[in-house]
């Protein structure tokens, strides 16, 4: 009696896996929606909507730069709307230009090429340059961000 119970809750229990189990596909799937609603919210200038797609416990980093607070390592989805408020805050409207390169997905993670124009406020000088992100999805939440970029080119832009 107990070895038909014990074989009954294997049984369940691999009937429930099966049906809650994502495939590859799936996977990258969920991973390419996820990056997709970021950038969506990125273009909206939405950074609490932005948060939403960010894990809780993140790995976050933008290329570091003294004359940018939005760069440097961050830890936590509640420190992501404070990073793009300043970001935002430091060019002008209208003036944005971003365009997709390339957008590569293998299971959960993704890697995005673009080019990225703006124009800052406090300067009104332009810049262009090419711009790589790392993503990293679990669940359908960004638990790895990693912008690399062209510091050099943003900060002679940003001199006077």
């Amino acid at each position: 009696m107990k070895k038909i119970f014990i074989l009954g809750l294997l049984l369940i229990f691999n009937l429930i896996s099966a049906q809650t189990a994502q495939t590859p596909e799936d996977i990258k799937n969920q991973t390419r929606k996820t990056v997709e609603t970021f950038f969506k919210y990125f273009d909206e200038k939405d950074p609490e909507r932005i948060a939403s797609v960010v894990a809780e416990n993140v790995d976050w980093y933008i290329f570091e730069s003294k004359k940018f607070p939005w760069t440097g390592k961050r830890t936590k989805r509640s420190e992501i709307p404070a990073v793009f408020k300043t970001l935002f805050s430091y060019f002008n409207e209208g003036k944005d230009v971003v365009k997709p390169e390339s957008f590569m997905v293998d299971g959960n993670e993704a890697a995005v090429f673009l080019v990225l124009g703006r124009e800052f406020k406090s300067s009104g000088k332009s810049f262009s340059m090419l711009v790589a992100i790392h993503f990293k999805v679990e669940n359908g939440l960004i638990t790895k961000f990693c912008l690399y970029e062209q510091t050099p080119i943003l900060e002679k832009a940003f001199e006077k």
